[in-house]
């Protein structure tokens, strides 16, 4: 074989080795880095979910608090409207029951089972509705 064909097949082995090589340092380069985003993607879906989770915790803990509030405030609203005269105006109620603004507290009467009634000059009254059946029959 003639020598510049020896050479010229080594250089082109050369050249095929070098590219293979070439590929394969690419193609390892690649994964590398699709792995090193992957993992990168999944911290932070970790991170996301754990946050998501902590807000989650944070705002059923809030909801309890307020719900707990609320059940309180209907509950007190209950004992008083059972003791002493069958109805109560709204300003003795707003008085013993603090924190709530007016229709906030009309809620929580009628969560609590009470009933609106209008005494002389329109004053608002409240009384529990098994404590006032007759006046209820009244207005049917």
């Amino acid at each position: 074989m003639d020598d510049k064909l020896f050479a010229a097949l080594i250089a082109a082995a050369a050249a095929l080795i070098t590219a293979c090589i070439s590929y394969l340092a690419a193609r390892l380069k690649i994964q590398s880095d699709v792995s090193a985003q992957t993992d990168r993607l999944r911290h932070e879906i970790d991170q996301g979910e754990r946050k998501i989770a902590a807000d989650l915790k944070l705002q059923e803990e809030r909801l309890r608090t307020e719900l707990r509030t609320q059940f309180m405030a209907e509950e007190a609203i209950r004992e008083l409207l059972r003791s002493a005269q069958p109805k109560r105006s709204f300003e003795v109620i707003e008085r013993r029951v603090g924190g709530f603004d007016g229709n906030e507290l009309r809620q929580l009467l009628v969560r609590a089972g009470a009933v609106r009634f209008y005494g002389p000059n329109n004053r608002e009254l409240w009384g529990l509705r098994e404590r006032n059946a007759p006046d209820l029959e009244e207005d049917r």
